[in-house]
């Protein structure tokens, strides 16, 4: 799929929120793309005793625009000559965010993460997981620690069935000519496939980042979950890069999604390639 040179924000207005548009922005900047912020206002159907009340959502959809209109001023005072331009929906969250998605087709779309716990995570989930393999475009996951854009050192979890690079695009897009080093990630228990497709992902990976240092960390394990969390908190890098594989609703019952995992443990913000 071609995608557009727009960096697309999802926003709430919430802490975590904020402080991703922000990166979102430097993003946009650093890349020369557009910037394009999108707030879906979602509400349920009330009922009262006698009548049945629909909400209209056109005040709050004017009160947000309002809103948008000051933030976006703020942050083309900071970065100059930067385009920006923003939408307020109505909808059904998740899947308004996706359709807008494809509609618009962003070479990255970017949301913030607000970890959630206990209760609170059984009841409300969030927008980043499910939307996980549910849309084409790369998807940058930042958590609300992450206050700037670091590119120093990023490590890519490759799970070594095949030895293809093109799903990095996105991240060469991200570094531009900046000298970073890319430590690619694989945990495996004596996997034949990983052995063979090992030296022709190491060249494709060096052909793409000419300008980056570049290494193969293998690490032998019977449990990759575990192994690999333990080699990413022992890294700690600056972004975590991993592969999301769309899967329809029957595979989804089945496969268990590695990306998904990786939001769990790790500090770093994800990126989440397809």
């Amino acid at each position: 799929m071609k995608h557009n040179k727009i960096v697309f924000a999802a926003h709430d207005f919430s802490p975590a929120s904020k402080n991703a548009l922000e990166l979102a922005a430097d993003l946009a900047f650093k890349t020369g793309s557009r910037l394009f912020i999108y707030h879906v206002v979602s509400t349920s159907v009330l009922t009262d005793s006698e009548n049945l009340y629909t909400y209209n959502p056109e005040l709050d959809i004017k009160k947000t625009s309002a809103l948008l209109r000051r933030g976006i001023s703020y942050l083309k005072k900071t970065r100059s000559g930067m385009q920006i331009a923003f939408e307020v929906d109505y909808g059904f969250l998740i899947p308004t965010i996706a359709e807008k998605v494809e509609a618009l087709s962003p070479w990255i779309s970017v949301l913030g993460v607000k970890k959630r716990t206990g209760l609170d995570k059984v009841i409300f989930g969030d927008v980043c997981t499910t939307l996980i393999g549910k849309i084409q475009s790369p998807l940058f996951v930042v958590p609300f620690n992450s206050k700037s854009l670091n590119l120093d050192h990023i490590a890519y979890a490759w799970d070594g069935k095949s030895a293809e690079v093109h799903q990095l695009s996105v991240l060469k897009e991200m570094l531009g000519s900046h000298n970073a080093t890319i430590t690619a990630l694989n945990v495996s228990h004596y996997d034949a496939a990983v052995e063979r497709n090992a030296g022709n992902f190491k060249h494709g990976l060096k052909k793409m980042f000419s300008s980056q240092s570049i290494d193969l960390k293998q690490i032998q394990g019977l449990d990759k979950e575990v192994e690999f969390e333990k080699a990413i908190k022992h890294l700690k890098p600056d972004i975590l890069v991993v592969y999301a594989h769309h899967y329809n609703v029957w595979q989804n019952l089945f496969h268990k999604r590695f990306s998904k995992y990786a939001l769990k443990f790790t500090q770093s913000p994800v990126l989440i390639v397809c």
